[in-house]
């Protein structure tokens, strides 16, 4: 063997080129980020599948405001002033005015039956609030429902009403659908437009299982009590604990329900403002509970409470709101938009609703102001 041959046995192997180990590399990374996009899909996916979904028509809503602000009634309310019309406020200084595309408003139901009840006989609109997120100011708004608000429902599957109390209306749009969830949505959103002027996007129901539930989930809520409030907590016989006191105290499933749900407590008046305003707190207070969840907890409550839940939300749409959400979560700020109608611009009184002799309380207001307050709010008109 040659000199110059034993010395070509000797060579070390060549080294693999630096660009080669880094696109191995790259490839390695590309494969695993897939397979957690993939993973994330399926997981997301499989979360939403969880959710009820019904077929609730869309509102063909106008676009003449004389057709809008009229009332739904064809009389006008007697002038008090209570429904005196609202001056809007001056300002110096010119004022960024989001477009009705910056906002969407969610209706969120909780009905009053329970397990092993009838649904087509008890589904009640126990508590309507309208969640309306303006996207362009990062704000989430809160506005109740009073359910003595006195409304007549639009014509439906060939029903004509008369004048009912809106906690009526979820019952009976369920009741002329045949016990159809969507039906109890369709009419609710067709008589908030008629006489609110408000244009629900998307709907969902809970009931009282699943308020219960996520509560106990989340290791329970904690609120500010007052006083009277604790007095009457203590006193209820539909509670299991009797201990409460004044000051920021912590609920359970059952112990939030009994508050969300209570209008007698001493000093309330007008129970359902101080009830509504009530629920508007707990929300806040579970808002900033979800907060501090770790993903492992919100995992076990998504497990569990999403089969409970009925939306009129397609996936797509889910998505859509999800994606839109995301980027504003850490800024979303949380608001009460107080009750529709607004306070003080309604007033009380006595009605034979049902034709039967007995009169019942309910809440009066005048529909062309109620628009324009309830518009400002639900899609930025001035």
């Amino acid at each position: 063997m040659s000199y110059h041959g034993h010395f070509e046995n000797q060579k070390p192997p060549k080294k693999k080129k630096p660009m080669k180990i880094v696109l191995i590399i790259i490839a390695v990374l590309l494969v695993l980020v897939i397979g957690a996009v993939i993973a994330g899909v399926v997981y997301y996916n499989n979360v939403i599948g969880k959710m009820k979904h019904v077929e609730v028509p869309k509102i063909q809503y106008t676009t003449s405001s004389d057709d809008l602000f009229a009332d739904p009634d064809g009389t006008d309310a007697a002038p008090t002033e209570a429904n005196a019309e609202v001056e809007p406020t001056e300002t110096t200084e010119p004022v960024h005015v989001p477009s009705s595309e910056d906002y969407i408003n969610i209706l969120v139901v909780g009905q009053a039956s329970r397990a092993g009840e009838t649904a087509n006989s008890e589904r009640m609109a126990d508590t309507s609030i309208l969640c309306t997120i303006n996207t362009y100011e990062k704000k989430l708004t809160l506005t109740s429902f009073l359910r003595d608000s006195l409304v007549r429902p639009p014509n439906f599957r060939g029903k004509e009403f008369g004048k009912i109390k809106l906690t009526t209306v979820y019952h009976l749009g369920s009741y002329y659908s045949n016990g159809d969830i969507a039906g109890s949505m369709e009419l609710m959103n067709m008589t908030l437009y008629d006489s609110f002027g408000i244009e629900v996007d998307h709907n969902f129901e809970i009931d009282f299982d699943i308020f219960i539930k996520v509560i106990d989930l989340m290791n329970g809520v904690t609120v500010n009590l007052t006083q009277e409030e604790s007095d009457y907590l203590n006193a209820n016989d539909d509670w299991v604990c009797y201990d409460t006191q004044p000051g920021w105290f912590h609920l359970d499933g059952a112990g939030a329900l009994c508050y969300a749900r209570m209008r007698k407590a001493e000093g309330d008046g007008d129970s359902d403002i101080k009830r509504t305003a009530r629920q508007r707190h707990l929300i806040e207070s579970l808002i900033f509970g979800l907060k501090q969840l770790t993903l492992s907890d919100v995992n076990k409550i998504v497990d569990e409470v999403m089969p409970m839940i009925t939306t009129s939300m397609s996936a797509s749409e889910i998505t859509s709101l999800v994606m839109k959400l995301l980027p504003m979560l850490s800024e979303l700020t949380v608001e009460s938009g107080g009750t529709c109608p607004v306070e003080s611009t309604y007033w009380g009184s006595e009605k034979d609703i049902y034709g039967d002799g007995f009169y019942h309380s309910v809440l009066e207001f005048e529909p062309a102001q109620q628009k324009k307050l309830m518009r400002a709010i639900t899609e930025g008109e001035s």
